[in-house]
């Protein structure tokens, strides 16, 4: 498979399109379960649903009953091309679980296989044709449907942000990178994706999406930034398998049993990014999603605790360290453009969540300068280092 196969091209219309009753068949033709109940989970480029369903005992596998529900993924059709990709994040969400690491569990169906490629017919094509504006967001064709179990807890979105639980952040993503150092998949392999940080330079395809003037400027200011200041410093930082979308969506929370009122990790939620890439690209993206919605201290320090907690399981390169800055305000401008284009082709809510505080961060950050800054995230990163 050629590596553009899987590259998001504009225009290019990917969300499959999935009723009801398509899920209740999938389902009962794929795992023989008879589904109670079906709530659509967010996703910007598939389709997720978590479902609670009659008899768990139907599964082929014993051990693969979830009294808490199942995740149905119905994958884009990008991604749908690649079968050996999805295999990665399989056997990489078993590893890191093995690892201590709590992460969904695959789940087989009834031929005994962790994935299968179906076809997906929109019963209302003609009113496809008719209505494209409605019907354009979906696009049908063979999708890779699988069965994921659910994961309980909260997202880290829903509750209040402290410099512990920023703290923990940064243990999670260094402890996910430390196991993965052992992780080794052909599916990682010349993986090229829009939402990898090193896509940066093609969101230029996409950033006609921003009609606001300003905005649009910043844009391309962080992107040419990224190309002068990034690339030419690559192949000196140290690589390996990531997770590559720690956001706030995708961190689980639950109630600290031994402090009331305060919150641990507890798990880790969608792989559909995972690659070969940089460790640097790694903290910078969770650092970015854990400023967007800082909202119980200066958003400029929130960088710092996450920061402290992953410099306690791995130590940051100087190397690593001075491109902070660039790669998180990639990052913000990468998701910020995407999620309006996303949004452009899929009206839906959850695609702007970025961009409600993301493009006051992004200037917030982008005008604070580099030197500045790093004294500011090296300072809190002493003060916790007194505390060890």
């Amino acid at each position: 498979m050629e590596r553009s196969e899987i590259l998001l091209k504009p225009g290019q219309q990917i969300k499959p399109y999935v009723p009801n009753e398509v899920i209740q068949d999938l389902l009962l033709k794929l795992y023989n379960l008879q589904v109670i109940s079906v709530e659509e989970l967010n996703s910007y480029d598939d389709r997720n649903f978590h479902i609670m369903v009659k008899e768990h005992n139907c599964l082929p596998d014993t051990e693969d009953v979830c009294l808490d529900g199942y995740v149905l993924k119905i994958t884009n059709s990008l991604d749908s091309k690649a079968c050996n990709l999805i295999d990665a994040q399989h056997k990489m969400m078993v590893y890191l679980d093995k690892n201590g690491l709590p992460c969904p569990k695959p789940i087989k169906n009834i031929e005994g296989k962790f994935m299968s490629l179906e076809q997906l017919e929109n019963p209302a094509k003609s009113l496809f044709l008719e209505n494209n504006a409605f019907y354009g967001n979906h696009v049908t064709g063979k999708h890779i449907v699988r069965l994921l179990s659910f994961l309980p807890g909260n997202i880290l979105y829903s509750v209040p942000y402290t410099k512990d639980l920023l703290l923990q952040v940064g243990e999670l993503v260094a402890k996910t990178d430390l196991a993965l150092m052992g992780f080794v998949h052909d599916g990682l392999k010349g993986v090229d994706r829009i939402w990898n940080l090193s896509a940066v330079p093609k969101l230029c395809d996409f950033i006609y999406v921003i009609k606001d003037d300003h905005k649009h400027e910043l844009a391309m200011e962080v992107i040419d930034n990224f190309k002068s200041h990034v690339l030419p410093h690559l192949q000196k930082l140290k690589s390996g398998p990531i997770h590559g979308d720690f956001n706030e969506q995708n961190i689980l929370v639950k109630p600290d049993e031994n402090q009331p009122g305060k919150y641990v990790i507890s798990g880790i939620l969608d792989f559909g990014d995972v690659h070969f890439n940089y460790y640097v690209f790694e903290i910078a993206i969770a650092i970015c999603y854990m400023m967007i919605e800082c909202k119980t201290m200066d958003m400029l320090d929130a960088p710092g605790h996450v920061l402290a907690g992953y410099n306690r399981l791995r130590a940051i390169p100087d190397e690593e360290f001075v491109l902070l800055k660039d790669c998180i305000s990639a990052r913000f401008c990468q998701s910020l453009v995407l999620g309006a284009y996303s949004f452009s082709q899929n009206p839906d809510p959850y695609l702007l969540i970025t961009s409600q505080n993301g493009w006051q961060c992004l200037k917030a950050l982008w005008e604070y300068p580099k030197d500045e800054l790093y004294k500011r995230w090296r300072l809190i990163i002493e003060d916790y280092n007194k505390c060890l």
